[in-house]
């Protein structure tokens, strides 16, 4: 069982990468399975009717003859199509590589926008998982979200195998309407929803929305994981796990459903909290290795809040799209040092509790409570920021990742990419072709705040091989290093570039 090219192409991955055809005629190719892969000799390694993505890492300092042969093998292999991101390696797609699929008439797809393969994989297994249910009795749908429920693998892992049977978000909210947790997986959403009430020995726990329009399909999916999620819910203690106030609260502040300080204001003193009393307010979102139930990082961050020596009753902990949200009173003056301080002693309690990485992003405190469901919201993007330049531990405030910010939300995609080629695309072509590491090295010398001795030591190089570099990256883009200006551009152009692959220069590219 497979699927068109055309309809691989409609995956919501694969749009969400900006996917052009540059060769290929997409109606008529069959599709196997969707691989990714680096490796150089790859063809040998495939039984055929694959996609095969890459982006181009393994072509690194190929010649032009290396990239033809590299089209062949795969072409002699019974590929699919080939799907090329550009950005990393390569800008454009190289001559060589556009001549050799023409000629073999081998399907060429290029992603102008940097999404993890990963996903693509995904969607498509579960474009053939939908397959597969509705064709049969849909037995093994259920036995799928059954599986889960029996590995108690939780909630969110049992949402996210419902919107991969579903093919679109899914969300559970408790009888109130309030969101309780969302799936990971987001395949596609829209205004339309398929819902089913879930229904326990206490009574109605709550709804479950499929995030799609209606089908069949996703009518039948729903009436099945609607009494998985009841059985998960029932695998605890008591009446249905609706939602304490707390969490609550925090799912009104995600959604923007609370926003005046009145109301604010009123929902913390239904929780207990005294009065502000001029005191600023700490928000903060927490992303815990993904083994970890939120469950019980929930309870952690709670005891690393509370056990701060203050005693302070003041602490909001909840969850939302698998971050830990945390609201807590500070002090009188929002001594930005203080704060973050603070934060990271508790970011060290809490990461003393729980196995794996704990990473933890806060806002610019919050003097106004009515400010508090923006500050949740800009939380959430500080921590999806800093995993995005491969931060994955330790405290990041939102001035830590303001340029960052600034860069992929204030700037046109286009323009970022024109810009990033105009300022250090001569280095990129350059290592690419000569398998050297001036990208490395310009990263470097700016992280050392020009200190060559530090550079040197940070590269292992002798202080004659890094001036040589030096002088080398100057000619080649034409630049002056102790320009102020020039150091500037050169600087956002590393950080664009960062932030766009997702590759750190000190390790994901060069020789």
């Amino acid at each position: 069982m497979g699927a068109s090219l055309a309809e691989v192409l409609s995956l919501p991955s694969f749009r969400a990468a900006g996917t052009e055809v540059v060769h290929g005629d997409v109606g008529r190719v069959q599709v196997r399975w969707v691989h990714s892969s680096e490796v150089f000799e790859m063809g040998s390694l495939l039984a055929g009717g694959e996609v095969l993505l890459t982006s181009g890492l393994g072509l690194h300092g190929r010649t032009a003859e290396h990239l033809g042969a590299y089209v062949d093998q795969l072409a002699d292999a019974g590929v699919a199509a080939i799907g090329l991101e550009v950005g990393r390696t390569f800008f454009t797609v190289p001559d060589s590589i556009l001549e050799a699929v023409r000629r073999r008439d081998v399907p060429l797809l290029v992603f102008h926008r940097v999404v993890p393969f990963e996903r693509m994989v995904e969607d498509f297994h579960e474009l053939l998982v939908r397959r597969k249910v509705e064709a049969g009795t849909g037995d093994a749908g259920w036995r799928a979200l059954t599986q889960t429920v029996i590995e108690g693998r939780g909630l969110r892992a049992l949402l996210d195998e419902t919107s991969r049977l579903a093919g679109c978000a899914v969300e559970l909210r408790d009888p109130d309407g309030q969101t309780v947790e969302r799936s990971r997986i987001a395949s596609v959403s829209g205004d339309a929803a398929v819902q089913v009430q879930v229904r326990g020995e206490a009574g109605v726990h709550g709804t479950l929305r499929l995030l799609g329009a209606e089908t069949s399909h996703r009518v039948r999916v729903a009436e099945a994981a609607g009494i998985a999620v009841a059985l998960e819910l029932g695998r605890g203690a008591g009446g249905g796990h609706r939602p304490g106030p707390q969490q609550s609260l925090v799912a009104d502040l995600v959604a923007g459903v609370v926003v005046s300080r009145a109301d604010v204001l009123h929902r913390l003193g239904d929780l207990g909290w005294p009065p502000l009393e001029g005191r600023h307010l700490v928000v903060a979102a927490i992303e815990v290795d993904a083994a970890v139930p939120l469950t019980d990082a929930v309870a952690a961050t709670e005891r690393a809040l509370v056990d701060d020596g203050r005693g302070d009753p003041a602490v909001l902990v909840g969850t939302s799209g698998g971050h830990v949200v945390v609201v807590h009173r500070g002090g009188r003056r929002a001594v930005p040092a203080q704060v973050r301080d603070d934060l990271t002693a508790a970011a060290e309690r809490l990461a003393a509790q729980l196995p794996g990485r704990v990473l933890l992003g806060a806002t610019t405190p919050v003097a106004d409570p009515g400010d508090l469901s923006a500050a949740v919201g800009r939380a959430r993007q500080v921590v999806r920021t800093a995993r995005r330049y491969g931060r994955r531990t330790g405290v990041v405030m939102e001035r830590d990742v303001a340029p960052h910010r600034l860069v992929t939300r204030s700037v046109d995609p286009q323009v970022l990419s024109d810009f990033v080629r105009e300022q250090i695309g001569p280095l990129i072509d350059h290592d690419r072709e000569h398998r050297s590491e001036l990208l490395r090295t310009l990263d470097a010398y700016l992280a050392c705040s020009l200190s060559k001795a530090r550079t040197a030591d940070l590269l292992g190089l002798r202080r004659q091989s890094l001036y040589d570099r030096l002088a080398r990256i100057e000619r080649l883009l034409g630049v002056s290093l102790d320009e102020a200006d020039h150091r500037t551009g050169l600087g956002l152009a590393l950080l664009g570039w960062r932030m766009r692959t997702g590759l750190d220069p000190q390790v994901g590219f060069g020789g």
